[in-house]
């Protein structure tokens, strides 16, 4: 593919700190790689022998690494149209059965590639360049996600409370189509991982949770399940576990929270709760849009950051966007009425790029631009993006960590000028 020079960046986001941003310097990629970062005269001064293929002009642009949508059902979409039937999320039964798996049931194959590579395209849109695929019919999904572009995370859906017409697997049935894909799909090497994915912990059956972490375990990859997000869920589950402890002691007794473990949503956690899951090098995956508008509640995120848990961002829903989800995090936990309700500017980045990154084992190939890594690039136009104009070049040297907020602030629902996934230019 030769050389892609990023050149003359007016910000580049380097590394999620609060010194990452820099000005000035440029990005050269080589092949799926990034070779350089530092000024173009060092580049060529290093490079003799490796002139630009292509150059791009970002003397005017933000240069970022490409954000990580740690939890996200590309084939959601349509859901929206659920709102039209009566729903009570204060019940966590007919809150599924009417808005999640009916419209599920409505899915068939071709409808769920179509929809998938939709929200796929959005996400690149969006400058999501890795998303995580909570999924039913997961050869399909793979194929949306493949023929997109996107580097991806699919997370085979297993549950064992219904049956779907568009996915009529038993609880062994589903364990088997898991490892099926494992074995087929995984290769993150060539931008896809496969997660074992248990839907909830309260549509499960203990036997396929246990199925689910001995298949984790055996091929050395994540476990990943929608965890503490309704509170009428957790209150069933502490009475049912009540004589354990509650049910997050039970679920700790039986090994399902470990450095393996992706939780999704986490809003219903205590602050006990989160101390042992910081313990057990769990990582959380922190979903404000949709806990906010869906679920009227708030993860403490504040709180898990003080004890050193690892906190990556979602989207949630195909229609939606991790540059929003950036925004509301860095607002929501402000008028939280808690006691921990600050951090420092630059962590909803860090969550959507190394924090997402780093949950699923992946920070050493994405969530920053270093060289060795791989290419996933995204760059904003700020010609086109009025709203971002406040940043200014100044703060580099003086205070760079404001920058993180001016861009946060300001940032929902912008586009990118160029995506590139593991070296491609994609947009």
């Amino acid at each position: 593919m030769g050389i892609t020079l990023f050149k003359n960046c007016k910000f580049l986001f380097v590394t999620p700190e609060p010194d990452g941003i820099k000005s000035g310097l440029s990005v050269a990629v080589e092949d799926n790689k990034i070779l350089f970062v530092g000024t173009e005269d060092e580049y060529r001064a290093q490079h003799p022998d490796k002139a630009p293929y292509t150059v791009i002009d970002c003397c005017d642009k933000i240069v970022m690494p490409g954000l990580v949508d740690g939890h996200n059902h590309l084939c959601n979409t349509h859901m929206n149209i659920s709102r039209a039937f009566p729903y009570d999320y204060g019940h966590i039964s007919e809150h599924m059965l009417t808005t999640i798996h009916d419209p599920y049931g409505w899915l068939t194959r071709e409808s769920l590639y179509d929809i998938s590579m939709t929200s796929a395209i959005n996400a690149l849109k969006h400058g999501t360049t890795t998303v995580e695929n909570s999924t039913i019919l997961p050869d399909t999904a793979y194929e949306a996600m493949e023929d997109s572009g996107i580097r991806g995370i699919l997370a085979p859906q297993m549950a064992s409370s219904f049956r779907l017409d568009s996915d009529n697997l038993n609880w062994k049935q589903y364990l088997e189509k898991t490892r099926e894909c494992i074995e087929h799909y995984h290769n993150p090497d060539r931008r896809m991982t496969v997660a074992v994915h248990i839907h909830d912990l309260w549509d499960c059956l203990e036997r396929l949770m246990d199925g689910a972490m001995e298949l984790s375990e055996q091929y050395n990859t994540r476990f990943v399940t929608h965890f503490w997000e309704f509170k009428n869920a957790v209150d069933r589950a502490d009475e049912l576990w009540k004589e354990e402890g509650g049910a997050f002691a039970h679920y700790m007794r039986k090994g399902l929270i470990t450095g393996k473990s992706v939780l999704f949503h986490g809003s219903m956690l205590r602050e006990h709760e989160i101390e042992q899951i910081a313990a057990a090098g769990a990582s959380v995956i922190h979903n404000p849009d949709i806990n906010g508008s869906n679920c009227g509640n708030c993860a403490y995120v504040p709180y898990m950051l003080k004890m050193g848990v690892n906190v990556g961002l979602g989207s949630d829903y195909g229609s939606l966007d991790v540059m929003s989800a950036m925004k509301l995090m860095q607002i929501l936990h402000k008028i939280m009425p808690r006691e921990e309700r600050e951090f420092p500017y630059h962590k909803p980045f860090y969550a959507a790029t190394l924090g997402s990154a780093k949950a699923y084992g992946l920070d050493h190939q994405i969530g920053t631009l270093e060289a060795g890594k791989r290419a996933d690039i995204i760059t904003i136009d700020l010609k086109k993006a009025s709203h971002l104009l406040p940043m200014c070049t100044t703060l580099t040297r003086v205070k760079p960590d404001l920058l993180y907020f001016l861009f946060l602030r300001n940032c929902a629902g912008t586009t990118t000028s160029e995506t590139m996934v593991d070296g491609k230019l994609l947009r």
